[in-house]
């Protein structure tokens, strides 16, 4: 892949040289052994070599440093046919018996599998009888009758709207989600709209109408509509007709279930359980593994548009699976190392020429920029989301086996992740850097969305810094505020030019709005009057959330959340108890009767700037943003630094403090939990 994160190469420790070749030395020793009783059980009348068979090599005998040495030495040549050996399995399977075992052969199996093992058998028994006849195991891999029956039983009958509905809600999904999560091929997939495929085939008929479920949530026709009097039901008469969890077990999952998966998913997030969303993408990502998608497929492999379009799906799932697990939480399900597989083809869909035989050609002209561009970058940027999910938001454990342990490992960690994110930027295509004055609209839409994400992981990569005990809880404290700044600065263009809501959108209003709230808490408790960019810029976050509530139901939540933010007059100190200090005002709580004037008149100015914060902004802060980190306010604003720094002394301690005590990620739960408790009497005893 075009990114990589070198710079994070010091998190493994070479001295785990010696234990992997020990492993890798055991694991072939086994693998002998498990060959030479299955050959005992066949009854082959076969010999192995002594040197292989007859002597038995115990770790004594192993000389770890220069096995070590030869593996290492050989890695260049042994590596490319390891890699490979997948396509020359699923070939192996294939030859058995494409009768009676083409659902079996379309499956992925490792080199750790037990039917590589199984493949091996059958060579050496063809090698030595000149008979790798496999009829006589057939029943071991067909679907059993009673199997076979449950299957056929769960076919569904779908119900399909009026077509004119059909053709507004797939234009509006192409329009909307498409250039975000690009997992359709428009004109084929109009092509088997107009053909009818939906009716001939349930699978794709899922995939249609999910379609159609997740365009319901940016259409106002009340046809979409399961409650008449509820927007928040748009789409859920098509999403609940389709059954994610069916009989997968049946058969190797196709293009459609894949899609079916991403699509659901999408779907669920809008819905009041997000977290099901997650496990639908999970599902999804195992489904995709099964069939080997997440590997490289072999040089001069001539692509079909299934193979174009698996592959996007496979890359949604992981792109979705990251957002939403480090939202909620939750842990990455596939790391990069574990996968492969080639980015998608940056060509725009009215630019393949398909073939008679299903291949593609990809005709993007030279200097037109892709739409599909925007997708290779959220996928390079998740690279980065998976390294901070595995290092800033894991278990302790963790961290321990990759070697974050000492005094420095935080700060050299920040110091890798931030590079990693400077060198994204860098990699951002021209069209898609930011500019609120594009007139592009999809690419004024992709950028927001790309950028929010961006700010939104910047904020996480800082996050768990912000204690008391981190040397770098003021610079961390400085970079946060910054990028939640710039995130509702584009935000706000976002909502008024574009006014699609996606859950990147989400995930970035609400990181943000956090971290505007915490700043007012900290101003409000030290006795000062909130800084007028916190405010407005969580008005921001607040007006997103409102535009949005009336279809997306993981919204209306977070909005009822911020709301009470904004109610809630301070947190109580739980580690400077002994501080005295002079409530401020109450200028946020009743915020929505102040005119914006007034709240920036009130504002009082800021303390001075301490030079060890200038010279790290200056550092960190330099033209691989994609943003001024403070742009300039309108000229009737009496405060215009060029950036800005948390206040020094008491402010900027009980900023520190507060954050201290909050929850370490974004989950809205947690999140919900920590604000209830904050609330008058919440925590008095009766």
């Amino acid at each position: 892949m075009g990114l990589t994160l070198g710079t994070l190469s010091w998190l493994f420790d070479p001295s785990h040289t010696n234990e992997v070749a020990n492993s890798y030395v055991h694991s072939l020793e086994r693998r002998v052994n498990q060959l030479e009783c299955i050959l005992k059980e066949l009854n082959l009348d076969f010999n192995l070599p002594k040197e292989t068979a007859g002597q038995e090599t115990s770790p004594q005998d192993v000389s770890i440093s220069s096995t070590s040495q030869q593996v290492s030495q050989s890695s260049e040549n042994t590596e490319p046919e390891e890699d490979f050996s997948h396509p020359d399995l699923l070939e192996s399977l294939k030859r058995l018996s494409p009768r009676h075992f083409e659902n079996f052969s379309q499956r992925y199996y490792g080199r750790s599998s037990s039917f590589s093992l199984f493949t091996d058998v059958i060579s050496i028994t063809k090698k030595s009888t000149g008979n790798g006849n496999v009829v006589q195991f057939r029943e071991h891999f067909d679907l059993q009758s009673w199997e076979r029956a449950t299957a056929d039983a769960e076919i569904p009958h779908y119900v399909y709207p009026d077509n004119d509905l059909i053709r507004n809600l797939v234009a509006i999904y192409f329009e909307t989600i498409n250039p975000i999560i690009p997992i359709l091929h428009r004109p084929t997939f109009e092509k088997n709209i107009d053909e009818g495929l939906h009716s001939q085939d349930y699978n794709f008929g899922a995939a249609l109408l999910l379609v159609l479920a997740v365009a319901s949530q940016y259409s106002d026709d009340p046809r979409v509509l399961a409650d008449p009097s509820s927007k928040l039901s748009s789409g859920w008469r098509f999403f609940e007709q389709v059954h994610i969890f069916k009989v997968a077990i049946c058969a190797p999952p196709g293009l459609y279930e894949l899609q079916v998966a991403v699509l659901g998913g999408m779907y669920a997030m809008g819905t009041s359980v997000p977290e099901f969303g997650w496990t639908m993408i999970g599902v999804g990502l195992r489904s995709a593994i099964d069939i080997g998608l997440h590997r490289r497929k072999p040089e001069g492999y001539k692509f079909t548009v299934e193979d174009e379009l698996k592959k996007r799906s496979f890359w949604a799932l992981v792109v979705l699976d990251r957002l939403i697990g480090l939202y909620i939480g939750y842990p990455a399900m596939i790391q990069d190392e574990e996968l492969d597989l080639q980015t998608p083809i940056e060509c725009d869909d009215e630019y393949w020429e398909i073939g008679p035989d299903g291949q593609v050609h990809f005709n993007q002209p030279s200097g037109k920029p892709s739409k599909i561009s925007y997708f290779n970058a959220s996928i390079k940027l998740s690279e980065i989301m998976s390294v901070v999910m595995k290092t800033s938001y894991s278990l302790k454990k963790a961290r321990d086996m990759l070697g974050l342990t000492g005094k420095s490992w935080e700060q050299r960690l920040v110091v890798d992740l931030d590079s990693s994110l400077n060198a994204w930027v860098d990699s951002v295509p021209d069209h898609l850097h930011w500019n609120p004055s594009c007139d592009n609209g999809i690419f004024l839409y992709q950028s927001a969305t790309l950028y929010s994400v961006y700010y939104m992981l910047q904020i996480l990569i800082h996050r768990p810094f912000l204690r008391t005990d981190s040397p770098l809880s003021m610079p961390s404290l400085v970079i946060c505020t910054n990028a939640a700044r710039s995130c509702t600065r584009i935000l706000k263009v976002h909502m008024t030019r574009i006014r699609t809501i996606n859950p990147q959108i989400i995930v970035g209003a609400f990181t943000s709005g956090a971290v505007f709230a915490m700043n007012i808490w900290s101003r409000k408790r030290a006795g000062h009057a909130p800084n007028a960019r916190d405010v407005a810029g969580f008005q921001v976050c607040l007006d997103t959330f409102e535009d949005a509530a009336d279809t997306w139901n993981i919204v209306g939540p977070s909005l009822i959340l911020f709301r009470a933010m904004a109610s809630v007059e301070s947190p109580p100190l739980r580690r400077h108890e002994n501080v005295t200090v002079t409530p401020a005002p109450s200028t946020w709580s009743s915020y929505d009767a102040v005119p914006q004037t007034a709240l920036l008149q009130s504002v009082q100015p800021f303390c001075e700037q301490t030079p060890y914060l200038d010279d790290y902004l200056a550092s960190q802060m330099g033209d691989g943003f994609p943003l001024p980190v403070e742009p300039h306010l309108e000229a009737s604003s009496s405060v215009q630094p060029s950036y800005v720094t948390p206040e020094s002394g008491l402010s900027g301690e009980l900023s520190i403090d507060m954050w201290t005590d909050v929850p370490l990620g974004f989950s809205f739960s947690e999140w919900d939990a920590y604000v209830t408790s904050m609330a008058p009497g919440a925590n008095e005893r009766p």
